[in-house]
């Protein structure tokens, strides 16, 4: 934990850390957990790059999306939510007819034109 100010940045599990704290203890939560899909397989090709996933290291940490208990206790400690990658969740997520659109506009990316919160 480090402070900043009235800013407390967490480096830790964020389970462990969300245990600590009271229900409904922030307004607002935004956060963009890992979607499931790979993403240090992918090959990393946009307009202004052409790495490879071999430059980022193999990673385990998008390999499965958050469980229910995640969406559970994020949805306890936080008034209101803003989770990207949302389309990725829905069965773990309330229903909401709010959603924010992400145009990247990235031309001929392999990647998605567009990501969903």
């Amino acid at each position: 934990m480090e402070k900043f100010g009235n800013i407390t940045l967490y480096n830790d599990d964020c389970m462990e850390v969300m245990k600590t704290f009271k229900d409904k203890q922030f307004d607002l939560a935004i956060v963009d957990p890992p979607y499931g899909i790979g993403m240090d397989k992918t090959h990393f090709k946009t307009k202004s790059s052409n790495s490879k996933p071999t430059d980022y290291n193999a990673k385990d940490w998008d390999r499965a999306i958050p469980n229910k208990e995640y969406f559970a206790e994020l949805m306890r400690v936080s008034k209101n939510q803003i989770i990207w990658g949302g389309n990725y969740f829905v069965e773990n997520l309330t229903n909401s007819s709010c959603w924010v659109v992400w145009d990247k506009d990235n031309g001929d990316s392999i990647h998605a034109d567009c990501e969903l919160a």
